[in-house]
Parts: C-alpha cells; structure tokens; sequence
C-alpha cells in the first residue's frame, strides 16, 4: 500500500472559508473535550478512501463517541493528536494514513477483545442473527428491511444488543425507540449514536442523520410499536422518517417488535397509510411462544456444561411459565451461586431451591 495515498489539500484560508453556519468547522468546539465531528462529515471526507479503511474509522469513531465520550482519552489512546485526526477525517491530511490506519485498527482490535461476554446462543439467537446477517447483506438495491416478532422475554433484545456489539458498533446503530417524544425524540436517539449535533433545527437534524447512513450500515428499532401513532395524533411522521432513511442511503432496517405491531399494521386504524412500510419488509422472523428443549439445554449448559435431564426439564418447566427466558436466567444465576457456594456443579436440587424462594416470595399464607 502507498504512502501517498489520501494526499488533500492544505491550505487553510481556502478550507476556513468554505465553513458555514449549515457546515461549521470541527474546530469550533476545540475548547470542549467532546469528540464532535458527526458520522456525516466523517463520511462525507472519508468517501475516496479504502472500503476497509472507512468501515474502520466510523467503527471506531462510534465506539468512542458510546464510550469514552472524551477527546483528549481517544487522542491519548489512538496516540496521535486531534488536529491530525481532524485532518485525517476530513480527507486533508498532506501525507500517507497507512500508520494512522495500523492504530486505528490497533484500537478496534483491543475493544473487540475486551468485549467478550457471557451471550449464549440458542436456536432463536442464531435465527435472530440469521435475519440481521441478511437484512445488512442487502442485494444490488442496498440493505433489506426486516421484522423479528415475538413475545417478550424471548431473547430478541438480548439477541439484537449481542449482534450489534459483535458488529462493532460502527456499521450498527441500535435504537430504543423512545416511549414519547414523536419524531425529535427519535432522532434525538439516532443522533446520539451519530455523532449529530442534537441542537440543530428538526429540518436540518433531519438531513445530518440520513446523511449519516449508507448500504454498509443498519438501523435496528428496538421497541418499534412505541412508535406507532395515537388515535387522537394522524400520520406516522416517526415510521415515514425511518422509511425514508432506508429509501434514500439504501441502508438496512430491522424492526425488534412483539405481535401487537403487525397485527396494528395489517388491522389498525392506519392500515392503510402504512402499507407501504409494511410492504417493505423483505423477511419476517416470527419466534413462537414456547420456547424450545434445545434453547433451554443451551441456556442450562452455560453453567452446566453436561446437565442432569431432571435439571433441563425444570428447567424448561421455568422457562414456559410467564417470564419466560428473563426468569430462568436471573433463577440459574441464583441456582448457580448457590452450588459454588456448597463447592458443587449445578443440580435439580439447587435450581428448585430458587425456584422456591421466588414462588414463596410471591405468595400470600393461608388463612386460619
């Protein structure tokens, strides 16, 4: 790879000049330690480079916005100084990235590593993850739009955040969509993952956000039905927002929902407003409500690698009563401290236990 690659130009009177009240310099907020430089500038500078190299400065310009929510920790952890990185984003920089990028995929790499968690994948998980993997994959059009559908506690959350996170951050943006708010509210939400200033004008917020996305990137709604309108409130100015997103940068779309939303889709008052959101949707992931032996022998396993079968089945005995997956994992988690302390391997005995003192907790005694 060249050393001279990405040369720019460097005057500065010309690049001072070309800023506006609509395009401020980043260096404007150079006395504040926040990192300030949105996902649509950066893209915006960056659009020359390798695909690879730009995958990776938004993977870890999104991860330190999230994080480390500080300028002067990311200079000091990418080891060079925030002109440089301004200048480098930008696409300004008067000599080779090739060590800029060696840092930056330095970083990347470290919180990748460090992210390891205690996930276990299931059947439903890895169907989850199936339905992202394909709704980013896209076709020669862009990004697809999908729906995973489920009652609550069956791990579509769980599933959702997991696959994010091992989508390093940068190429994912992961939404709780606000209970109320409307439309600022959400891009308020959007904007905090973006880098977007969330001060400007909703017309002008508008346009830096869908700037911010592009086929190679996708929106996961968690919660979407919060974001279904009122009888008393007419349109869906949240669901055309997000529709137009997809629309114009191609990028993907996952709604995470429970059946109340589609059954308001196809059957709600608005139906027919919405059929063209609905229509959009390439590949529904209906997740049924019982959950499976499989899922609950996977679950069990990750604290028991070789459980008991009287363990699995109380164990799925737990997870099919309401609650579902939530209670059994917080129950095995109690279970298990519950062994370790009697320095044995997880058992019936110690699941039921839990078990017990939840159901007594909840419980009213009997009359005289």
């Amino acid at each position: 790879m060249s050393n001279t690659r990405h040369k720019g130009a460097t005057g500065g009177d010309a690049a001072h000049e070309a800023h506006t009240a609509a395009a401020p310099a980043v260096e404007a907020g150079m006395s504040r330690d926040i990192i300030n430089i949105p996902d649509n500038v950066i893209l915006q500078g960056i659009k020359d480079y390798p695909q690879d190299d730009q995958d990776d400065i938004i993977r870890v310009f999104s991860w330190a916005r999230q994080e480390l929510r500080s300028r002067s920790r990311f200079c000091e952890l990418l080891g060079v100084d925030w002109t440089t990185i301004v200048r480098v984003v930008q696409g300004k920089y008067p000599a080779g990235i090739d060590n800029f990028m060696r840092k930056v995929r330095d970083v990347n790499r470290r919180v990748r590593e460090a992210g390891a968690t205690g996930f276990v994948e299931t059947l439903v998980t890895r169907k989850i993850f199936e339905a992202l993997d394909y709704a980013l994959a896209g076709d020669l059009d862009g990004g697809k739009i999908v729906l995973i559908s489920g009652h609550t506690r069956r791990g579509k959350s769980y599933a959702a955040r997991e696959w994010a996170r091992r989508n390093n951050h940068g190429n994912s943006v992961y939404v709780d969509c606000p209970e109320s708010g409307g439309l600022r509210a959400l891009m308020y939400e959007i904007a905090s993952h973006t880098g977007v200033n969330r001060s400007r004008n909703t017309a002008d917020l508008r346009d830096r956000i869908i700037k911010s996305f592009h086929r190679r990137r996708i929106l996961i709604f968690d919660e979407i039905a919060r974001l279904l309108p009122c009888r008393w409130r007419q349109g869906a100015k949240e669901l055309e927002f997000i529709r137009r997103i997809h629309d114009v940068r191609h990028c993907a779309v996952a709604f995470i929902a429970t059946p109340v939303f589609q059954q308001e889709m196809q059957a709600g008052y608005l139906r027919d407003y919405l059929e063209q959101l609905l229509g959009r949707i390439a590949e529904p992931l209906y997740i049924p409500d019982k959950v499976y032996k499989s899922e609950c022998r996977d679950i069990v396993s990750a604290f028991n690698p070789a459980p008991a079968k009287d363990l699995l089945a109380l164990a799925h005995q737990i997870a099919n009563q309401p609650g579902r997956l939530g209670v059994l994992y917080e129950l095995l988690r109690q279970s298990h401290a519950l062994a370790r302390r009697k320095k044995e391997r997880l058992q019936r005995k110690h699941l039921a236990a839990a078990y017990q003192r939840r159901q007594n907790r909840f419980s009213w005694p009997e009359e005289d």
